[in-house]
């Protein structure tokens, strides 16, 4: 976990420092700066996360580039949610997608959707539309929104599987998880057993917009 997070730190430093920039606020000194914008433990403080936001939320700052601000702040400062759909006490093994995801503006104007992903190698009957063995199914929920659309199409999963070479893009689809939302998307792919790695990336459909989050990522041992 600690490699994913060291690949948003400069992400972050960019962010921090285009914010104090945009604000005409520039520390004179070293130790100044990083309790201002630091907590003891090195993580972004709530200042910072505000900052970050607010730069992610400027005009000339491209729709894609925010969500990535937004998604990497909230991951490297510990904040970002891990939730999902509920699953049942004799869940199937699964594997939880690195990083929660943001979409700005997704669920209102000011009001950002963090969604997450998992991962559920077969055989297994839930979550739908259900997996055999040998194959893996995908699951993204964008919490705190409506409905997923029933047209969907936008939303892929990028796989490999480096143990016998298969490779896919598994478009997500809607599959009547959680029908009155958070909208849920899914889908199963022929992977193979193996490790497989795999990037969720594109946009969700909800009933009233089009949501974009940035990649999420996550290593499965499908068995």
């Amino acid at each position: 976990m600690h490699k994913y997070r060291s690949l948003f730190r400069p992400v972050v430093a960019a962010a921090c420092a285009a914010g104090l920039l945009a604000t005409g606020g520039v520390a004179k000194q070293t130790a100044h700066a990083q309790s201002s914008f630091l907590d003891p433990l090195g993580r972004p403080t709530p200042q910072t996360v505000a900052r970050v936001n607010a730069f992610a939320d400027q005009p000339y700052v491209p729709q894609e580039v925010g969500n990535a601000l937004r998604t990497a702040v909230q991951f490297y400062a510990g904040t970002g949610e891990l939730g999902g759909p509920p699953l049942p006490a004799d869940a199937p093994r699964f594997t939880q997608f690195y990083w929660p995801t943001v979409s700005g503006n997704c669920i209102g104007e000011g009001l950002h959707s963090t969604a997450s992903a998992i991962a559920v190698p077969g055989p297994a009957s839930s979550p739908a539309p259900g997996a055999a063995a040998g194959q893996t199914t995908f699951v993204f929920t964008a919490l705190g929104t409506p409905a997923a659309a029933k047209e969907q199409g936008q939303l892929n999963v990028y796989w490999v599987n480096v143990n016998n070479f298969r490779t896919g893009v598994t478009p997500l689809g809607n599959n009547g998880i959680n029908p009155t939302g958070p909208a849920t998307l899914s889908a199963t792919a022929d992977t193979g057993s193996g490790r497989v790695l795999a990037v969720v990336a594109g946009s969700v459909r909800t009933v009233d917009r089009v949501c974009p989050f940035a990649p999420t990522a996550a290593s499965i041992d499908v068995r």
